[in-house]
């Protein structure tokens, strides 16, 4: 097990132009409420630190991937708007190569 620091941009959309104030909800949460830090004067970006346990680089990369995705899902759930905003994020951890880049979409 390691920790890896990382950084995510992202950008959340309303699903149709009536969830504009889900969108709006969901941005001001995942900014303010995860416990991620913040990069001064850019609104989309989380800075934070993952523990891995995967021995090759392919499985850190997955297992990074995963972790993200479903505390971000988790965020969005709680507020109850999984059908109304769409979540794109782009994800970099220290030592594992390029940006990871993964969406939760409507369903």
């Amino acid at each position: 097990m390691s920790n890896f620091d990382f950084q995510l941009a992202y950008t959340i959309k309303p699903h149709t132009a009536r969830d504009d104030g889900d969108a709006a909800l969901a941005r001001v949460h995942i900014r303010e409420n995860l416990g991620l830090g913040t990069v001064e004067h850019i609104e989309t970006t989380l800075l934070g630190t993952v523990e891995l346990k995967g021995s090759t680089l392919a499985e850190r990369k997955l297992e990074a991937e995963k972790l993200i995705h479903e505390y971000i899902h988790k965020a969005l759930k709680q507020l109850r708007v999984l059908s109304t905003v769409k979540f794109y994020g782009c994800l970099m951890v220290n030592g594992l190569g390029p940006a990871i880049r993964f969406d939760i979409l409507p369903k």
